[in-house]
């Protein structure tokens, strides 16, 4: 999906959520938009598609356009309702809240925000991949936090002394109890989950926006990854992370699934240097895994939404 000539995405249409009907057996993409290349406005669509694959706005205005950005939704359905989470910001940074709508497109009526960044490991800003998670009765949303110097390695005074400064994106847990009164929730125990994270100069260095899909009893999060302490332009992939339980406190595997730097080419061929990956958001479909996720040309800053389709 290409952003959209003269709407509030006309600049990039990325960051997105898929979600499955299968009363209607449509597919509905919740994505961010943005119609400037430094984000100063950023709010959320709706995209539908038949097929996966070409997917239709149906509205030209955001479904959520809160602060002064809306981004990063998670969509499940419980109670029969929906529920968006997603990313709001202001000046003071990033924090997380939830929205409900009757139907899958709407109308969305802000519910409440959930966490604002605390933790040392969250500050100053926080955002979330597109997944949620069931399990025994409430619902798990995986969180990553945003550095003050993401995306600005390359000019800290400090680098030209001590070379780039480390940003190390970690992987967080929250755990949410929506009923038809009311939306609780707590930040998991065990965040964040660093042991996820590789080495200094790994693929895996830094680990963010995951999307989760479970098969077989087994559970699979899709990290993006990224390699900051090498510097700019950013080496970045999505992982596979394998394990019996969604807390992910025992894997049995993590491995690259896609490799930025040496598929740049057959996911955005006109791309001028490397590539940035986000949001990979997996989705089972017979025999095949349908990953979704956001690539942008670090060239032109231009966010995408691109999808690999894998047999399982």
């Amino acid at each position: 999906m290409e952003p959209s000539p003269r709407r509030f995405d006309s600049f990039s249409s990325t960051w997105g959520s898929i979600l499955h009907d299968p009363i209607h057996d449509c597919y509905y993409y919740y994505y961010s938009g943005t119609a400037d290349k430094d984000w100063s406005k950023a709010s959320i669509g709706i995209a539908k598609s038949t097929d996966g694959i070409k997917f239709v706005r149906d509205r030209a205005d955001p479904v959520i356009s809160l602060g002064r950005q809306s981004v990063t939704p998670a969509v499940f359905s419980e109670f029969g309702r929906y529920w968006m989470v997603f990313a709001v910001s202001s000046n003071q940074g990033r924090k997380l809240a939830i929205a409900a709508a009757d139907t899958p497109v709407g109308p969305w009526r802000f519910v409440k925000e959930l966490i604002a960044p605390s933790d040392p490991w969250e500050a100053p800003s926080i955002d979330l991949g597109p997944s949620v998670v069931r399990s025994n009765g409430e619902h798990l949303v995986f969180y990553s936090n945003v550095p003050r110097t993401l995306g600005r390695l390359s000019t800290d005074p400090l680098s030209f002394l001590f070379g780039p400064r480390r940003i190390r994106r970690c992987i967080g847990i929250l755990k949410l109890h929506v009923s038809d009164s009311e939306v609780t929730f707590e930040r998991w125990a065990g965040n964040p989950l660093a042991h996820l994270n590789g080495e200094r100069g790994s693929w895996n260095e830094s680990l963010f926006c995951p999307g989760y899909v479970g098969r077989h009893g087994k559970h699979y999060l899709f990290p993006a990854t990224s390699t900051y302490s090498a510097g700019s332009p950013f080496k970045q992939y999505v992982g596979l992370i394998e394990d019996s339980s969604p807390f992910f406190q025992n894997p049995t595997s993590i491995q690259i699934l896609i490799n930025g730097p040496e598929e740049r080419n057959d996911i955005l061929p006109s791309a001028k240097t490397e590539i940035a990956l986000d949001t990979p958001c997996p989705l089972i479909r017979e025999n095949e895994l349908w990953l979704y996720y956001a690539v942008m040309d670090r060239a032109d800053r231009v966010w995408k939404t691109a999808l690999s389709i894998f047999s399982l």
